[in-house]
């Protein structure tokens, strides 16, 4: 009993489990147990370990019992130094991935060559935008200019991708990576979570901006592969180009099928039809909110609602007309 409870023999114990441990996620690995399991394939490896070592450390007991014991303090420096080679290769394979990964992000996210702007907390051009928008619903500005109405909107993904750079002109036949961005808006959170703007350019209008419902949206003009030129000032049109993939961007059906509800511009003499057509007869059912349900070319097929947002019947609105927005949009209730 004495021999089981010598320090030699404890190292011993843990030693062997450790190594068999190793060998075990190892083992896992090679045998493509884990192979296409997807997030599960981490803990069938893990698990694999785990029941080696768990055998493993049953079976030291076994071999300290009837070995001799010079023998024991023998292997647990064998056992030392495979434990620490396998946590030195580890150890590399983690530091190769990070630095390929590095690689990848730099490939695709390259740093400015230029300076990024100055600290600006909000720009007092968003600001002013901001807060002539008290109310959620899309500005009279864009509505009022045809040019503007754009292809859809792009939202930045500022939870993986806190700066969002700017670029000019594209060069035709080169990809983004070859090119430099001249200015770029960073994003950071405040103390309380949550996401504000950290710098910005002091030119930038955005179309619609309110972080603390998490929605910032750009107004796009032009879609390729790579970019999408987004409107960077709602007052003069001044656009610039950004890389797609660092956010979401969605055409004006899509936009429009997200929103809480929609509603007629004041004094519009648009009116709900029963049908997507022109000459179709009007609905008169009484209602508070139009909520879209289907986009059919210049036609929105909307729910009707009254004040306590229950359903009262569904109609037809033309949402568009020869590239001209017809209704206000309400991006929350």
């Amino acid at each position: 009993m004495k021999k089981l409870l010598k320090p030699a023999s404890i190292a011993f114990y843990f030693l062997f489990a450790i190594v068999f441990f190793f060998f075990g996620m190892y083992l896992a690995k090679v045998t493509g147990a884990a192979k296409d399991q997807g997030l599960a394939g981490g803990a069938i490896v893990f698990g694999w370990g785990v029941l080696f070592g768990g055998i493993a450390f049953i079976a030291s007991f076994f071999i300290v019992r009837y070995a001799v014991h010079k023998w024991i303090v023998r292997l647990n420096w064998l056992l030392l130094m495979i434990v620490a080679i396998s946590y030195g290769l580890i150890h590399y394979n983690y530091l190769e991935r990070e630095k390929e990964k590095e690689k990848s992000e730099q490939e695709f996210d390259p740093p400015p060559t230029t300076p990024v702007p100055t600290a600006i907390t909000q720009p007092k051009a968003m600001a002013m935008l901001n807060k002539a928008e008290i109310t959620t619903k899309s500005s009279i500005m864009q509505l009022t200019n045809k040019e503007t109405m754009g292809m859809g909107f792009f939202s930045p993904n500022y939870y993986e991708n806190p700066v969002l750079y700017f670029y000019g002109n594209m060069t035709s036949g080169k990809s983004l990576i070859e090119h430099a961005p001249y200015d770029s808006i960073t994003f950071k959170r405040n103390k309380y979570n949550q996401f504000e703007i950290a710098t910005a350019p002091p030119w930038l209008v955005v179309n619609y901006a309110k972080l603390d419902y998490d929605l910032f949206y750009f107004k796009v003009k032009s879609v390729s592969r790579e970019t999408l030129e987004v409107v960077v000032n709602e007052i003069n049109n001044q656009t610039a180009y950004i890389d797609r993939r660092v956010g979401n961007f969605n055409y004006w059906p899509d936009f429009l099928l997200g929103l809480h509800s929609v509603e007629f511009i004041p004094e519009s003499k648009e009116k709900v039809k029963v049908k997507p057509l022109n000459q179709a007869g009007e609905n008169n059912t009484q209602y508070q909110f139009m909520r879209p349900l289907k986009i059919q070319g210049d036609w929105m097929h909307v729910g009707l609602w009254n004040h306590d947002f229950k359903d009262v019947g569904s109609g037809w609105i033309q949402w568009k007309r020869d590239g001209r927005l017809l209704i206000l949009y309400n991006m929350l209730s």
